[in-house]
């Protein structure tokens, strides 16, 4: 027992040795460490504001040169335009060759020519041919030139070939269904005007002074973003990467530090000019700084410490001996007590509470192993809990229980109810028991489950939750009627790829039909005190699923009421049109159905749109039964579509 005793004095007394020893280390390291790194850190910062002074400064010289480069231009497109029309010629004709000619008369570098649908269909510049422009704040503006005869400007933006600065002017010649745009490459410009001091001094100087400045900042850079990525502007060409420039937006800065640790890389991000002035030509809204800083002083002061730490550490020895020997008396009551508090943070609910000790051979450390067996119990009694909880919400949507006011599923009871303006959407599969039929039990419910696993995630994308499944058909709920036609809009899209996934396979498609209505609902529990179910009761609710068949009778997809569209924020954001007024099975009173025709086929989708109006004027006639001004109405909107179903059943009700 004796020797086992100074064994483990032995081995305690070491303990404490190396414990001391190294947080002598550790405690002197950092403190030498993270002096040294305060000093680099403000280094750093003071780069950053130069760096964002300096910026400043270029952005200025930008906004000049754009303005020289603008006025330019005026003169330049409107006498390309000019040209094209005394030689009688179409851009679209035009040989390469006459295109390459064309611009060296003016002066100029690259020509494009971009039709109304945003497309480029002539240019110089082979790599930029077709190119087609994204539907966005750019296909508007290009909307706003066309035809207006003067020239105007997007700014100055990185090009997506080759990631160099560049201004855009364009030019929309009267009568004429395509826009002439020149885009002029800023340090190309500088260069040309004689002022190539300055596009030296801006692009390869200032930028990159602090460089020479200061031998510890070892490489430098910064970036601009546009749709195309992040590029540099002092190494033109060169790119971000994406994902870490989104990073670095997002959380405004990001340190990387190189494998040896000597190197650390600083990137960090702010607006632009014109993210705050939207009248300023540098079109990108978001600039990154990279700074890349030599911090092996600090590896050099922490290797100091280390010396300087040993040598206190000698020192101290005495002293840490008597320290050793006072805390050896407490060697078994320091664990009891250890045991104590961590029994007392169990009981208070902490269940990750770690337990010390659980290692040791004697007493204390089967006591310590008995804790933390209990400690694993309870936390994996209270896991099954959560997750037979989470299991519950699939069969209880959480929506449903917030909606009723009940936070959790224990807390419901039977006739738990909740009054509420809601939008019901109904959809369900065309010809599903013809479809069914050809397929065993397996494959319905394979079929069935595929499909429901596409637009499930649809609707709760949509703020939406699905209240049940009847068979193929979906009933779901949502607060907002705009989020309800929203999902039914996006169930169409993901349809027609569910479809395309279906045709690959040799399968035929499906369609489905949605229909969608507003009003006042009460949601609720019913049944028995064994046997409850949440449910859904509403006149609302019958009228939205009548609503989805009558897709059916009208051949159309999507169908709301006129209780949606006027509860909408903006219903001109939607294509929609009456279709017909109806008295639905079960009810008496008329109700105006609408089509969303918004996932209609371009051609027809415009085709309708001709005829929303006057529609819509004609269902206001019969509401005011003025029959012979409505029947006015839906005879012009047939001249205008002939064979249309919607002014045909509506000119039905004027008789």
């Amino acid at each position: 027992m004796g020797r086992a005793v100074k064994r483990k004095v032995g081995l305690f007394l070491l303990a404490v040795m190396v414990a001391v020893s190294l947080g002598a280390i550790i405690v002197t390291s950092l403190a030498m460490y993270r002096l040294a790194s305060q000093r680099y850190a403000e280094e750093i910062r003071k780069i950053e504001a130069s760096l964002s002074d300096r910026f400043a400064v270029f952005q200025a010289m930008l906004s000049d040169q754009h303005e020289r480069i603008t006025s330019h231009m005026e003169k330049v497109l409107p006498a390309i335009a000019q040209e094209l029309q005394a030689m009688g010629r179409a851009p679209a004709d035009l040989s390469s060759d006459e295109m390459t000619a064309l611009a060296h008369r003016h002066g100029v570098q690259h020509i494009y020519f971009i039709n109304r649908s945003h497309v480029v269909f002539q240019t110089n510049f082979p790599a930029d041919m077709n190119l087609a422009f994204p539907k966005g704040p750019f296909t508007e503006f290009l909307d706003t030139v066309f035809g207006a005869n003067r020239v105007m400007s997007d700014g100055i933006d990185l090009s997506q070939a080759t990631g160099t600065l560049k201004t855009y002017s364009y030019f929309g010649p009267k009568d004429k269904d395509y826009i002439v745009e020149i885009s002029t490459d800023v340090r190309g410009s500088l260069d040309a005007t004689g002022y190539g001091w300055m596009a030296r001094y801006f692009f390869d100087e200032l930028l990159t002074d602090p460089i020479r400045s200061n031998p510890s900042v070892k490489e430098l850079d910064i970036y601009l973003i546009n749709q195309a990525g992040t590029w540099s502007l002092i190494h033109p060409g060169e790119k971000l990467d994406a994902a870490l420039a989104e990073r670095i937006i997002k959380n405004h800065r990001e340190e990387i530090s190189s494998g040896d640790g000597r190197y650390l890389t600083i990137y960090s991000g702010e607006q632009t000019a014109s993210a705050t002035q939207p009248d300023h030509p540098v079109t990108a809204k978001h600039v990154i700084r990279k700074i890349t800083y030599d911090v092996g002083l600090a590896r050099e002061a922490v290797i100091q410490v280390f010396i300087s730490s040993m040598i206190v550490l000698a020192l101290l020895m005495p002293v840490v001996f008597w320290i050793a020997s006072r805390l050896l008396q407490k060697q078994l009551l320091d664990p009891l007590f250890n045991l104590r508090g961590e029994a007392g943070a169990i009981a208070q609910g902490d269940l990750n509470q770690a337990i010390a000790n659980t290692d040791r051979r004697d007493e204390i450390g089967q006591l310590a192993k008995s804790f933390a067996a209990m400690r694993d119990a309870v936390r994996q009694t209270i896991t099954d809990l959560k997750d037979t909880n989470i299991s519950i919400e699939r069969f209880v949507p959480q929506a449903f229980l917030a909606i009723v006011g009940k936070p959790s599923i224990v807390e419901v009871e039977l006739g738990d109810n909740k009054r509420k303006s809601m939008t019901i959407l109904f959809s369900d599969i065309r010809n599903f028991t013809t479809l069914s039929e050809a397929m065993t039990p397996d494959e319905n419910f394979a079929f069935i489950n595929a499909y429901l696993e596409r637009m499930g995630p649809v609707i709760r994308d949509h703020n939406g939750f699905i209240d049940k499944y009847i068979g193929d058909a979906i009933m779901a709920l949502f607060e907002s009627a705009d989020d309800a036609l929203k999902a039914g809009l996006a169930m169409l899209e993901t349809l027609e790829a569910f479809n395309a996934g279906r045709r690959a396979a040799g399968q035929a498609p499906i369609n489905i039909g949605v229909g969608i209505n507003s009003g006042i609902l009460m949601m609720g529990t019913i049944g028995e005190k064994h046997r409850m179910d949440g449910t859904v009761i509403s006149d609302a609710v019958n009228l939205a699923s009548r609503i989805e068949g009558l897709t059916k009778t009208y051949g159309v997809r999507l169908l709301v009421s006129q209780y949606t569209v006027e509860s909408l924020a903006d219903p001109k954001a939607y294509d929609i049109r009456p279709i017909d007024v109806v008295v639905v099975k079960g009810k008496t009173r008329p109700v105006t159905i609408c089509e969303v025709f918004q996932r209609d086929p371009a051609e027809l989708r415009t085709a309708k749109a001709g005829t929303r109006d006057l529609l819509q004027s004609g269902v206001e006639a019969l509401r005011r039964h003025d029959l012979v001004c409505a029947r006015g109405f839906f005879e012009e909107s047939l001249q205008k579509l002939p064979g249309d179903m919607a002014a045909s059943n509506l000119l039905q009700k004027c008789e």
